[in-house]
């Protein structure tokens, strides 16, 4: 195992980035300052290839200029709250409105625009640590969050560890937003790759992807993932929670709690397979029905909706809003901590 830290050039207004390299001679990650995103992850395909699996830019510019957060660490709060405000303790917080009049990733200043301090963890060969802290009002959330996350290798997975602090009682919710593609960052579509899902329901969203509070059963749906299929078999059903999010764009929840399994995610043409387990309650299945870009990817690949998957660990959606969601409250009492692994092998022939 080894963990090699250097220069990955500045953002636009000269503030210096790195890199980190977790090489355990199975898998190699590239994690970057700026916000802790993954920018590769290479594996071994059945043939003993090493592919990268991740989408994601070269240099510090395409992911300051673009969207997308791809590979990004996103929070304070991930995914969406409804009318960007919500009460807590009895005051109400107004949000940035950065998405339909709700509030998308935290607003326009998350972790996904943040650059991190970054340093070796543990003994120093067996991870990297990454810190930022988010001040008090930030897009209008309450509470300077300090947020901590951990990449190690542990054997054929990458473990991303979350822990985040509060001065003030705030929400919280971290993901990271990684698009994968098994078959290789630049390989074409990801329709074909097969999922597979703990997920017995899905959280029922309004028009604008703000959930209703309603789980909805997925067994006999084209929601239904808890026996394996590819991706696009059912992806252009006449189904209102397809037609409503373009695609895939929902939170599945997850059965049972702990460190558990959630998903298989299969690339055909690399037989890469890659579990996901989480700690978390809910897992949103994006397929990337949207990707607009204003430069080339890594390898000057040119990356198009539907060419990745993302399985985004997360609390629920606008759970502030919701009280029979599980509660995303953090105070200076009550720490905030999650973990996800994704871990790698090959599917069988």
């Amino acid at each position: 195992m080894s963990v090699h830290i250097r220069d990955f050039g500045h953002t636009s207004d000269g503030t210096p980035i790195q890199v980190a390299v977790l090489d355990n001679g199975i898998i190699q990650a590239h994690i970057i300052s700026y916000a802790a995103a993954i920018q590769k992850l290479i594996v071994p395909d059945r043939k003993g290839n090493p592919v990268d699996v991740v989408l994601g830019f070269e240099d510090v510019a395409g992911y300051e200029t673009n969207g997308g957060c791809l590979g990004s660490v996103v929070g304070r709060y991930a995914n969406r709250i409804g009318g960007a405000k919500f009460f807590l303790n009895a005051e109400e917080y107004h949000l940035t409105a950065n998405d339909h009049g709700n509030c998308l990733h935290s607003g326009n200043h998350g972790f996904h625009r943040t650059v991190f301090d970054m340093e070796l963890s543990g003994s120093g060969d067996d991870g990297v640590l990454l810190r930022a802290v988010s001040p008090d009002g930030t897009d209008g959330f309450p509470g300077k969050v300090t947020l901590e996350v951990e990449y190690s290798l542990v054997g054929s997975g990458l473990m991303i560890q979350y822990s985040a602090t509060t001065d003030a009682p705030t929400v919280v919710n971290i993901t990271n937003h990684s698009y994968f593609n098994l078959n290789g960052h630049a390989s074409g579509t990801a329709l074909g790759h097969r999922l597979q899902m703990d997920a017995p329901a899905f959280l029922e969203t309004d028009a604008n992807l703000i959930p209703t509070g309603k789980m909805i059963p997925t067994a006999g749906t084209p929601m239904d993932f808890t026996e394996e299929k590819t991706i696009g078999r059912d992806i252009e059903a006449d189904y209102p929670a397809l037609k409503l999010g373009g695609g895939y764009d929902h939170c599945f929840v997850i059965a049972d709690t702990g460190l558990r399994h959630a998903a298989w995610l299969t690339g055909p043409q690399t037989g890469i397979r890659m579990e996901t387990l989480t700690t978390q309650p809910g897992v949103q299945l994006y397929s990337v029905n949207g990707m607009s870009l204003n430069c080339p990817g890594k390898e000057g690949a040119e990356y198009h909706a539907r060419e990745a998957v993302c399985l985004e660990t997360q609390d629920f959606p606008d759970a502030p809003n919701h009280m029979e969601f599980p509660d995303t409250t953090v105070t200076p009492k009550a720490a905030y901590s999650a973990t996800t692994l994704y871990r790698f092998d090959t599917a069988p022939l």
